[in-house]
């Protein structure tokens, strides 16, 4: 596969080369994120000090606060830690922040109901969304490559039995089969003893990793129906009968010739499912399934935020942030993932 010219057509689609630093960022947030943001800083509640009087233990951002400086939070009082006094309104002159004040940026995404700053709980969260998009995304791509180019090129009664197995699998909701496969395997000794072996020892974790791989077991027929296809349309052609012609072994055809010709719908498969796997986990954390709330996911991040929107001021800033977060990474993926695709496909290289 001619590597420099797929690099060359995205260095020249200046959107995907800010698509792929952004992603880079987000990578190297979630390879540092212990160390950036540390258990002890995850338990640490903001401290009512003098700074900012207000009640605790949830906090609007610095910055809304410096562009509003009449908004109702002023109106908190909070309670004084040593005296367990109510403290009075912070006086308005005392609203007027400067941009550059550390008041300001102490909390960029403010602190959530439990008084933990949403930009620690977000950069945690950033590992786990990586987790949770590679691997179920890394075991359905694998799986339905191999199962698409078997069937598509041996054909017969090899095709018929993946297409069976396809059926089948297809027909049962995804919901119902993954907390079947979950209620069934989860205090299994031996699934436990088996990621012991990993060294994954904490059961939430335990579970999590439990629900990722039954996702990508379950989640890898739209990608095997779409490299079947174009591998019937690719087996009867010239280059494949060249390489026959050629004494080639029918294995180095299939993965040497007719892989790179199908590999962009692997690739554009791949980064859709990287998106669509973080969105199911807010969905699974939303329905309590699999996902342990001492997680630090943006799923759980937006489940805990969604009743905070109903307080009087609404508490928005945590659902607002994850919401972003989520949203800034998909699109990332979702536009270097069609750029890539764009790169790779050789009707489009011609």
């Amino acid at each position: 596969m001619p590597w420099r010219e797929v690099i060359r057509l995205l260095l020249k689609r200046k959107l995907a080369v800010i698509c792929f630093g952004v992603i880079c960022v987000f990578a190297l947030v979630a390879v540092s994120a212990n160390w950036i943001v540390s258990d002890e800083i995850l338990r640490e509640q903001i401290g009512l000090d003098e700074t900012t009087s207000l009640e605790r233990p949830y906090h609007p951002p610095g910055w809304y606060l410096y562009l509003n400086p009449d908004h109702p939070h002023f109106d908190k009082t909070g309670v004084n830690p040593e005296t367990a006094e109510a403290l009075a309104p912070m006086s308005d002159e005392d609203r007027n922040w400067g941009f550059f004040d550390a008041r300001t940026w102490h909390l960029p995404l403010g602190a959530d109901i439990g008084g933990v700053s949403v930009l620690a709980r977000l950069v945690r969260g950033v590992a786990q969304a990586f987790k949770i998009g590679l691997i179920p995304t890394i075991i359905s791509s694998i799986i339905a490559t191999i199962m698409g180019l078997i069937a598509g090129f041996f054909g017969r009664w090899v095709d018929d039995l993946i297409n069976y197995l396809i059926s089948v699998l297809a027909a049962i909701p995804l919901l119902l089969l993954l907390i079947a496969f979950i209620q069934a395997v989860r205090e299994s000794e031996a699934i436990a003893g088996m990621f012991e072996t990993f060294g994954v020892t904490d059961k939430a974790n335990r579970n999590l990793y439990l629900v990722l791989i039954v996702i990508g077991l379950t989640t890898w027929i739209g990608l095997c129906r779409l490299v079947r296809a174009e591998v019937l349309k690719h087996k009867n052609r010239d280059y494949v009968h060249a390489a026959r012609a050629l004494g080639y072994g029918e294995m180095r055809i299939l993965f040497k010739h007719i892989l790179p010709n199908v590999m962009h719908v692997v690739i554009i498969f791949f980064t859709l499912s990287f998106v669509g796997a973080v969105s199911l986990e807010v969905f699974l954390s939303y329905v309590g399934i699999g996902v342990d709330p001492t997680l630090q996911t943006w799923g759980r991040i937006i489940t805990a935020a969604r009743s905070e929107l109903q307080r009087s001021p609404s508490v928005w800033w945590p659902l607002a942030g994850a919401t972003v977060f989520l949203f800034i990474l998909s699109l990332s993926f979702s536009l270097f993932g069609d750029a890539l695709r764009d790169a790779l496909d050789p009707k489009l290289r011609t």
